[in-house]
């Protein structure tokens, strides 16, 4: 329902979001051409409706930024300050930089399943993953999805994290834990 906090060491402060839509994903990195942390956090009741927004927090105000007219309901973000970001759910849409007027990529480009959660090492070793143990990852050049993974029937992968060259997701299947861990 929009709400966010911030611990900022001994307690924490409410941020108003501005919006009633829910907060799926947040992700921050430092920026050294600003000198200051970028967060980034999309919101969308995911499932039940066509709306959305990419929030923006600084200095403890939220700013939506604008979106493309191609885009679908969101789930997750991740980026690299002034290189790559992305924000995706159901379709990955990726700028270069944030200030970009148009996030690329049409909903089906990428992949046909809804992605839960993006993650990488850097903006050419990105993952993602999501609905019926669908994995995506991008290598710099281009998008691949064709790994012999074990698939989820009727689960799906709800987060994806990397450590090094190590992938690590974790999700459902028929209301069981799935981990997948690979190299």
């Amino acid at each position: 329902s929009g709400a966010i906090y911030h611990y900022y060491g001994t307690g924490w402060q409410r941020i108003e979001s501005g919006t009633t839509l829910d907060i799926n994903d947040i992700w921050g990195a430092y920026n050294d051409k600003t000198q200051e942390w970028e967060v980034l956090t999309v919101a969308s009741n995911f499932g039940t409706s066509l709306e959305k927004e990419i929030l923006q927090i600084k200095n403890h105000t939220v700013i939506k930024l604008p979106l493309s007219p191609q885009m679908w309901p969101l789930k997750t973000v991740w980026f690299v300050p002034n290189k790559q970001y992305y924000v995706a759910g159901d379709g990955v849409y990726q700028k270069r930089l944030l200030i970009d007027s148009l996030w690329k990529n049409q909903a089906l480009d990428i992949t046909t399943f809804s992605t839960y959660s993006i993650r990488g090492n850097n903006i050419n070793d990105v993952f993602g993953a999501g609905a019926f143990g669908d994995i995506i990852h991008f290598n710099g050049l281009d998008w691949k999805n064709n790994y012999t993974v074990p698939n989820l029937n009727y689960g799906s992968y709800k987060s994806v994290k990397i450590n090094g060259n190590v992938i690590f997701a974790v999700g459902d299947e028929y209301s069981q834990a799935v981990i997948l861990m690979g190299v």
